[in-house]
């Protein structure tokens, strides 16, 4: 299923997402989203936003151009040549995380519109990135300084994560105490918006339990390794692990000798992650993470996506989303990994459960996770006032 499903025509037939911009007077508050990257952080933290807040009678969105999603390019690339038009227009213009230096640039912002609220929106802690991502492999000590020097000349910080918003209120404060920034949660929500177009769901059609674990690191990989060992041979027999990763990943899977034990899919871009989601036929995933800053302070739209998905997850307490889950109502939470092995035994081996839970997932995100009434209530009132 594609998330994004017609989403550049939808942002060309509206033409306040063209270049001909409509910047006529208003009574609106007026909302400038700039190169948002055509990734899961863009779609669901600015793309998905911009437009469902567009649909309001007391707000209007620009979204100024998508980014590609290009990991040959630099994480700092920013494309937009921002329109003075624009500037004078917008009540608050939200960037993405940049981790070149633009201080100049937003301080020549707010001199051109002393008025306009400077605004990032980031979705995890990238000062305390696993040695495992792929941004820790890639973003530089200067470029991690360059995005705090970045948000500390912001008037608001929005984040999807209370514990997060937390630290970084704290950290900036700490690093900058002259800087005078807001840190605003705002959780991820999915949008009916590239949802519109639900395919069939292909359904698991072998005598095995398709498991799926969704880009693994290193410490996943060696828990999954130590897991199986403790597991029935009569539970095992029943499994087949399903991983979605890098090639970096796969050879982990090798060095760990687990490639005899696990499925291996290669990782697919945003636009076409939910038709290989599909793919997989998976009854149920896991959402592993070891008690760690990053993973506490993590963003959780994997669980929003598969939960949309209909697939059950069993998830840590120490991932993000364990705090969108009621504990075998709408999800599995696990610790230690005899509650782990328990979870698994629970799905593949009582009837029922995983049809019940999966359903109760669905309806749990929908109310809870989306662009509903009160959620677009309490942006608007909220944040964006």
């Amino acid at each position: 299923m594609k998330k994004v499903i017609h989403l550049k025509e939808k942002l060309a037939s509206n033409s306040r997402f063209n270049t001909k911009y409509d910047l006529s007077e208003d009574d609106k508050i007026h909302l400038l989203y700039v190169s948002p990257k055509l990734n899961a952080m863009g779609y669901y933290r600015m793309i998905a936003q911009a437009l469902e807040l567009d649909k309001t009678k007391t707000h209007k969105s620009i979204i100024t151009n998508i980014d590609s999603n290009d990991f040959n390019n630099s994480l700092n690339d920013l494309t937009t040549v921002l329109d003075e038009r624009l500037l004078v227009w917008a009540d608050y213009i939200i960037f993405p995380p940049i981790f070149s230096d633009i201080t100049y640039l937003l301080k020549a912002i707010e001199s051109f519109n002393p008025m306009i609220q400077i605004t990032f929106n980031v979705d995890q802690n990238y000062f305390a990135l696993n040695e495992m991502s792929y941004g820790k492999r890639k973003i530089s000590k200067t470029e991690l300084l360059n995005l705090e020097n970045n948000l500390a000349c912001a008037d608001l910080l929005l984040v999807a994560n209370l514990k997060f918003k937390n630290f970084l209120h704290r950290y900036i404060n700490m690093r900058h105490p002259n800087a005078d920034v807001v840190t605003q949660f705002i959780p991820n929500l999915i949008s009916k918006i590239g949802y519109e177009n639900m395919p069939k769901i292909i359904k698991n059609d072998t005598e095995l339990f398709r498991i799926g674990i969704i880009k693994p690191t290193l410490k996943d990989l060696n828990f999954i390794k130590e897991l199986f060992k403790k597991i029935s041979q009569k539970l095992k027999e029943k499994i087949q692990l399903v991983c979605l990763g890098s090639s970096t990943t796969y050879e982990i899977i090798e060095k760990l000798d687990l490639h005899n034990d696990i499925e291996f899919h290669k990782t697919v871009n945003f636009k076409t992650f939910f038709f290989k989601l599909n793919q997989l036929k998976l009854d149920s995933a896991l959402l592993l993470a070891k008690d760690s800053t990053y993973n506490k302070h993590h963003s959780s739209y994997l669980y929003l996506e598969l939960s949309a998905f209909g697939i059950p997850t069993i998830t840590s307490i120490y991932h993000s989303a364990s705090k969108n889950i009621t504990d075998g109502v709408d999800g599995l939470l696990a610790s230690i990994e005899p509650e782990w092995i328990k979870a698994l035994d629970l799905l593949i081996n009582v009837d029922g459960i995983k049809e019940e839970i999966s359903n109760k997932a669905i309806k749990n995100v929908w109310k809870n996770y989306s662009f509903s009434k009160k959620q677009i209530q309490n942006i608007t009132e909220e944040i964006f006032f």
